[in-house]
């Protein structure tokens, strides 16, 4: 199996690409990380998220089961449980995630042979036209208040798009119905059996 990892600022449209290409794309299963927070309407247990106590979630970083771990927001915790990926992988499943920065690294250095890096981003020529991109459709969603979105737009700049270059590729989410025909045909570029020359 092959693992798409998607990367990028919050405000993206990451999540939404995501599931409208896991509909469309057999044998694709989105990768149940660990979190402490708790479960969303619509969210299904170990598919989109293993749903655990803050005491499970430290066991399982005891007993070396996390490759990587955050603290996102104040105790809550998510992390990427080396069975879930593993399991999938051996078994010729296709995974795809939306994971930071940090367990975008980890991932690429653990299956150097398996992780593809997607990185989804907005329009813009430079990084501060990307924020106000940002900005502007954080506003318009207003999911969140103007300190929340500020962190996110201090992370996109100091974190995120930073990691733009080192990602194997760069979709720019400006046409949602074109970032996701992009995005499938990435992963079928790299699920598709190569033919044997003869």
């Amino acid at each position: 199996g092959q693992l798409f990892v998607l990367i990028g600022p919050g405000g993206a449209g990451k999540n939404a690409i995501m599931h409208i290409a896991l509909e469309q794309v057999d044998n694709l299963r989105q990768l149940a990380t660990a979190t402490t927070r708790p479960r969303r309407d619509g969210e299904v247990e170990g598919q989109h998220h293993l749903f655990v106590s803050l005491e499970t979630f430290q066991d399982m970083l005891q007993n070396g089961q996390l490759l990587e771990h955050e603290e996102v927001t104040p105790g809550r915790f998510y992390g990427i449980p080396r069975a879930s990926v593993e399991d999938n992988l051996n078994a010729g499943r296709n995974l795809i995630a939306d994971i930071d920065v940090n367990g975008a690294r980890v991932l690429r250095s653990t299956y150097p042979d398996d992780a593809t890096l997607i990185f989804i981003t907005v329009p813009g020529q430079t990084a501060d036209d990307m924020l106000n991109v940002l900005r502007q459709r954080m506003t318009e969603r207003n999911s969140e208040g103007p300190q929340v979105i500020q962190q996110r737009l201090d992370r996109a700049r100091d974190v995120e798009l930073p990691f733009l270059t080192q990602a194997d590729y760069v979709i720019v989410n400006d046409d949602i119905t074109q970032a996701v025909a992009d995005l499938i045909e990435i992963i079928t570029r790299h699920t598709s059996p190569v033919e044997e020359a003869g």
